[in-house]
């Protein structure tokens, strides 16, 4: 669950909680309250019934009385029955009392007392319990159901407001992700724009400060690494031309010194080559790689490659094949670099692949273009090691120590996503790997 739902559930759920208590705490007041209202209509009723027993009693006529009764029990439905004595004498209203209702009855006696000669009187109301509870129960429900919409109607409204400020707090969150992401990638300078002054604004500033410190870091290191490299070419070049020099000479050299100068040629050899791939990488980095496209045979490029390094093959006690499909179109390419990207993975195959084992090159047509795959039986790559095997000096974890220095590949790589295709390698431990790279037909 990401930060927005989580913080949005947080929000919304102490929204509900606090609309649950103040909705309960409501309804408690309001039961209070509706029962005191039940209380008033009943003083209400039985005032008015002491004020009909004193009007009769005043007039003499218990008629006065007897009309007010029954209108009351009309209108009134809580009123189940009511009998007056007067003059000693009880009088049903309405006839003989009815049975009890389910619930009973609460019987209330008002008392008109003697005055001025004229006689007591009194006034027996009988209450219906279960028509007072119903009306109260309905008048609870009702207060209740209101009291449920009204809640239901806040906590909707604090949902939307609380995904609003979820979604303005996390977008913040998501919009530094996305830096971060793309600064790990590479993209080094990208920045965040975030609004405010709060923790996630400064959070937002330092990042912005961080990538633009690292792609001034970065820019510093290509030139320094460009520099450098261009500058060792020249004595790496004469230390080789002074060594073959020194082998072209027949006189004077012993057999130890000949065999110090082949040490001293194939170390500046292999000094030669990691400051020309050095210099290519720092070329791609800085825009600058020589890419010169024209149409070409991508399966000749391809099977040239195979063909050179078949002697080498068989020194190695290994079988490379290679297997081209047929009437592929040519292709708009810079064939040196696509030869180089073949080179170094049939010589990468070769190197890690022991005697007796097997080198498969093939080329096949694809929907967008054309793929070239380099299979091998060699010694695998770990998978800790396959997510990072791009990447400029990096290298397999089983990787002898004198493989190379780790280029290789990230030049591949950049070579073909200059030419606007893609690399990518499977392997399984122990029992070979394969490289295959894809290029676009245009």
């Amino acid at each position: 669950m990401g930060i927005r739902a989580k913080l949005a559930l947080v929000l919304s759920l102490g929204i509900a909680a606090a609309t649950a208590a103040t909705a309960a705490a409501l309804v408690r007041l309001q039961t209070a309250a509706l029962r005191e209202s039940e209380a008033e209509k009943t003083r209400l009723l039985l005032d008015t019934i002491r004020q009909a027993g004193q009007e009769s009693r005043v007039s003499g006529d218990p008629l006065v009385l007897l009309d007010q009764l029954a209108f009351l029990r009309r209108t009134r439905p809580e009123l189940h029955h009511a009998r007056v004595l007067w003059k000693g004498e009880w009088h049903d209203i309405g006839g003989a009392r009815p049975a009890d209702p389910p619930g009973g009855v609460a019987a209330r006696l008002v008392e008109v007392p003697a005055a001025d000669g004229r006689p007591e009187v009194r006034i027996e109301a009988a209450l219906s319990a279960q028509v007072l509870a119903d009306r109260e129960r309905r008048e609870r429900a009702a207060l209740v159901a209101n009291a449920t919409r009204s809640g239901l109607a806040v906590v909707l409204a604090g949902l939307a407001v609380s995904a609003l400020l979820a979604g303005a707090l996390t977008g913040r969150l998501r919009a530094i992700e996305g830096a971060l992401q793309a600064i790990g990638e590479g993209k080094l300078g990208t920045g965040v724009s975030v609004k405010g002054s709060d923790e996630i604004a400064r959070l937002a500033k330092g990042v912005t400060d961080m990538s633009e410190r690292l792609r001034e870091l970065d820019d510093m290191k290509k030139t320094f690494v460009a520099s450098v490299t261009h500058e060792l070419r020249s004595p790496l070049g004469a230390i080789q031309a002074q060594v073959r020099m020194a082998l072209a000479k027949d006189e004077g050299l012993g057999e130890r010194s000949r065999q110090s100068l082949d040490r001293i040629g194939a170390n500046a050899e292999r000094l030669e080559h990691f400051v020309t791939s050095l210099l290519e990488m720092a070329k791609i980095e800085r825009g600058k790689l020589e890419y010169t496209p024209k149409t070409a045979d991508f399966g000749r490029i391809v099977e040239d490659v195979a063909l050179f390094f078949t002697p080498r093959a068989k020194e190695a006690g290994l079988e490379l094949s290679y297997a081209g499909e047929a009437g592929l179109a040519p292709m708009k390419l810079d064939p040196d670099l696509i030869a180089q990207v073949v080179t170094n993975l049939v010589s990468n195959a070769i190197k890690f692949t022991r005697p007796g084992g097997r080198v498969t090159v093939r080329v096949t047509r694809t929907a967008q273009g054309a793929r070239c795959e380099v299979a091998d039986t060699g010694i695998g790559i770990p998978p800790e090691s396959l997510a990072r095997l791009f990447r400029p000096f990096e290298r397999a974890s089983n990787a002898p120590r004198s493989t190379g220095t780790g280029l290789g590949l990230a030049l591949a790589k950049a070579i073909v996503e200059t030419h606007g295709g893609t690399i990518a390698a499977e392997s399984t431990l122990g029992r070979g790997s394969r490289f295959t790279f894809e290029l676009p037909a245009a």
